[in-house]
């Protein structure tokens, strides 16, 4: 048997209608939340300047009306995903409306919020979402719905599996493994939390447990949900990790993504057995009383198989990229997105600009999580200090206008040092795809 011919025979799609009705679930919660805390204000509609992502300059945060409304859109277009109306549409909406609001400034970027854009890409292309399934006509679709090529299965398992692997490769670097860092300070921090605990937690013992324990579940739960003997315990497991972490730290959304994302490991199948056997409900194999369904084809491997196997070499390959660059990738920075290094490090930051002999607080035009995260991250300091050099000439008519900053940052509270040299002309430095020049590394 060929490779294609075995990644191409069909399989039941049940676990991956339930991983869609889980990613509507999810994303509903979230943009929930940007309504209820008030973030859409203060993350898109507060601030006056905007960083970027190199290479996706083009998208700009909207006017505020059409900001409201977009996030209107998103949240009915994550119910329409929950619910099961109109999925391919809702799915292209809500894929793009999302990534749109998520790249527009680069200070909010998170590693739960790539995958989700890349979690709604690989379902608006699945071939799960290519009809209306209400999720209250459940009895009707879940016995009938057609099976798909076993390389989508796979493509699921293998996405989420990574998040997990270079969650932990992240973790192989001396302050994690040896001192305890960042969580020593995290744990410190969270006091308070679970007052049951706390003396444990203040134990300098336990953040080592802990660290290690972390290294170890992110390294081994991919591998661990993949094999049948210990899939169950495995995904309590992640609940409970999931859960702990989530008492303990500001992590939003992400411990139930990966809590209801981790269920694609199961059998295909898993969801007519639990409803069968576990829940006891009668589910009867006839297609004649559904609406909803097409009739079953078979699989077939053609061109959206092709571009799944270029996409996981993508997201296997990606991640890699920061050992291109020197120096260490928590202090600089470079080629640490989308690379699935998940709370690895805790950095504070100060820094002044000076433009024409005069300091500059960006505080005065930043919001504060603007600043926080700008003051940690190389490539928005030379963002920030291009902005003042064209602001800078604006006022002056001068054709050129250097700027320099004193920066100053600390990781894992440790010392501060800078990461620019105070002489150096922020200016003269492009960001692209290779190393920083004048970065301290």
């Amino acid at each position: 048997m060929t490779v294609t011919k075995y990644l191409s025979k069909p399989v039941p799609s049940l676990s991956l209608h339930f991983f869609r009705i889980g990613y509507g679930f999810a994303t509903t919660i979230l943009i929930i939340r940007y309504f209820y805390f008030g973030w859409i204000h203060s993350y898109f509609i507060k601030p006056t300047f905007f960083f970027k992502h190199f290479g996706w300059e083009w998208i700009h945060p909207l006017p505020p009306i059409f900001t409201y409304l977009l996030f209107v859109i998103l949240l009915f277009s994550a119910l329409g995903i929950f619910l099961g109306y109109f999925l391919r549409f809702n799915l292209f909406v809500f894929t793009i409306g999302f990534t749109w609001f998520h790249f527009s400034d680069a200070t909010i970027y998170l590693n739960h919020y790539y995958l989700i854009s890349l979690l709604g890409f690989l379902l608006w292309l699945s071939p799960v979402t290519k009809s209306n399934l209400p999720i209250l006509q459940w009895k009707e679709w879940i016995p009938n719905v057609d099976p798909i090529p076993k390389l989508w299965l796979y493509t699921f398992r293998i996405q989420m599996g990574l998040v997990y692997f270079f969650g932990g490769v992240a973790k192989l670097q001396p302050d994690w493994l040896f001192e305890a860092l960042p969580l020593k300070l995290w744990l410190y921090q969270s006091e308070g939390k679970l007052p049951i605990i706390d003396p444990i937690l203040g134990l300098p013992v336990t953040a080592f447990v802990f660290s290690w324990i972390g290294l170890l579940f992110d390294l081994s739960i991919p591998f661990l949900l993949c094999t049948k003997r210990f899939r169950f315990y495995a995904w309590l497991v992640v609940l409970f990790f999931h859960s702990f972490t989530s008492f303990l730290f500001p992590i939003g959304i992400f411990p139930i993504v990966m809590s209801l994302s981790s269920l694609i490991f199961f059998e295909p199948n898993w969801p007519k057995t639990f409803l069968t056997k576990f829940l006891k409900l009668n589910i009867e194999n006839d297609i004649s009383k559904s609406s909803v369904i097409p009739q079953k084809r078979e699989t077939q491997f053609g061109f959206k198989e092709y571009l799944l196997i270029t996409y996981l070499t993508l997201q296997i390959t990606i991640p890699f990229r920061h050992i291109f660059y020197p120096g260490q990738v928590i202090w600089t920075e470079e080629a640490i997105k989308f690379s699935w290094q998940v709370m690895v490090a805790d950095k504070v930051g100060r820094v002044v600009f000076f433009v024409q002999n005069k300091p500059i607080d960006p505080k005065e035009e930043l919001t504060e999580y603007q600043y926080r995260m700008m003051t940690i991250q190389p490539e928005h300091i030379l963002q920030y200090a291009k902005h003042l050099q064209k602001k800078g000439m604006e006022l002056t008519g001068a054709k050129d206008v250097p700027v320099y900053v004193q920066s100053d940052v600390s990781i894992n509270g440790k010392p501060a040092r800078p990461l620019f040299p105070p002489n150096e002309d922020l200016t003269k430095i492009n960001v692209n795809f290779f190393p920083l020049k004048g970065l301290l590394r």
